[in-house]
């Protein structure tokens, strides 16, 4: 009996054992989400920032007191802000407060994630360098068939593209 009662013991060790590994592994994963969370915190209130200094310089492009002059100082102000509810935010309750409102809304919820994920895509791609300006101009150019005498690369996709009531005409050719 005496080796049961040294084997249950064993047992009992490595369950203990695993448990705190396992409480280890949790906390380690939770200060690990958090530092992240607050990296992404603070990258977004940047973020936030950047876009209101350029809001401001806009505004002082713009002429004084006009009315777009206006509207982007107001965005500037606005995206200033968001910028400091971000920076000062408790992160734990900004997630508790979402978590709550898309349980009760959750058609909402998805709804403003989808239109969030639109306007950061169309952001992201507005403010990215553009190497693909060539391609997209040649692009362009094929699905119209009045590009190539535009520009006076070639000649249209076909005759057919032309007649009228039987009759084919023919353009003239710009010759740059």
């Amino acid at each position: 009996m005496t080796e049961q009662h040294t084997t249950s013991r064993h047992i009992e060790r490595a369950k203990t054992h695993a448990t705190e590994l396992a409480e280890q592994a949790q906390e380690t994963l939770r200060s690990e989400a958090r530092a992240r969370a607050e990296q992404a915190q603070s990258k977004a209130a940047g973020e936030a920032a950047a876009v209101a200094r350029a809001a401001d310089a806009a505004a002082s492009e713009l002429p004084q007191g006009s009315l777009q002059a206006q509207a982007a100082q107001q965005l500037a102000q606005g995206l200033e802000q968001v910028a400091d509810t971000i920076r000062t935010a408790d992160l734990e309750k900004v997630l508790r407060d979402t978590g709550a409102f898309a349980r009760k809304n959750p058609m909402l919820f998805l709804g403003g994630a989808a239109l969030l994920g639109f306007a950061a895509t169309r952001f992201l791609k507005s403010t990215a360098p553009d190497a693909t300006t060539g391609r997209a101009v040649a692009d362009d150019a094929t699905g119209d068939p009045w590009a190539a005498y535009e520009t006076g690369d070639g000649s249209p996709a076909s005759d057919s593209d032309y007649s009228r009531g039987g009759m084919t005409q023919s353009p003239t050719r710009r010759v740059s």
